[in-house]
């Protein structure tokens, strides 16, 4: 842990020099951690912690935004943090350590599943996790929680008809836009599963959609040591090259 700083530093220093877009980082469940999706409590605390310490700032989804648009200039190692899928493990074991950093977040929702389980998932123990309620969500909201899509119901969109794609969007749009107002994304989309690709970036985008890609996986395995790699837009660059 003692080259934590020293390694910190350095990769500050080649993000600026290359690297200029802001670390996006992808929770799910943050819990007990036996699943690769679940980060335990404990985990997030201390990454959360190194944020703080560390001098990162953790911005809005709207400075997000606002930096894409070419509206907002950032400085400095900037982070936005999202949960996929809106477990209620968020809401009970997430919020109240964001809320101790002050820290904003972006939750993407699947408004069909809203109070139910994780049907959805991989594995078996995620299948018996609880999804958040309505009231959930605007508590998230009130508390500093940005709301947006994740499709209707949690389907493929690599394995929809194009009326179903436009479906699943909008089902989806339409419910945030009667149920928040606050702090509300309704058109901001994040593929359910990542199964997406140009072609239908492409022709959400054209629906009015604002698809946000290029994230970064934070599973129950990802140390402290990898998670400070993480934030790099250096580790983002070589994974592709590598991946890809």
């Amino acid at each position: 842990m003692i080259f934590l700083p020293i390694f910190n530093f350095l990769l500050i220093k080649i993000d600026k020099l290359f690297f200029a877009s802001p670390a996006v980082l992808i929770y799910h469940s943050v819990s007990d951690g036996e699943t690769p999706i679940s980060v335990s409590s404990g985990n997030f605390e201390k990454q959360m912690a190194f944020l703080d310490k560390s001098g990162a700032k953790v911005i809005s989804l709207q400075d997000f935004l606002d930096f894409k648009n070419g509206l907002l200039k950032l400085k400095g190692r900037n982070v936005l943090i999202t949960f996929d899928d809106a477990f209620k493990d968020i809401f009970i074991n997430a919020m109240p350590i964001l809320k101790k950093y002050n820290f904003p977040a972006v939750v993407f929702i699947n408004p069909a599943l809203l109070g139910k389980k994780a049907v959805f998932a991989t594995k078996e123990k995620d299948k018996q996790r609880s999804i958040c309620s309505l009231p959930d969500l605007k508590s998230l909201e009130k508390s500093g929680a940005a709301i947006a899509n994740h499709g209707y119901s949690h389907k493929s969109f690599s394995e929809l008809t194009e009326a179903e794609i436009v479906l699943e969007y909008k089902k989806s749009e339409n419910f945030i836009k009667e149920n928040f107002k606050e702090n509300s994304y309704p058109d901001v989309f994040v593929f359910p599963k990542g199964a997406g690709n140009q072609l239908i970036t492409s022709f959400l985008n054209e629906r009015g959609a604002r698809v946000l890609n290029n994230r970064t996986d934070i599973y129950a395995n990802t140390s402290l040591f990898k998670f400070v790699f993480k934030l790099s837009g250096f580790y983002f660059w070589l994974r592709h090259k590598i991946f890809v």
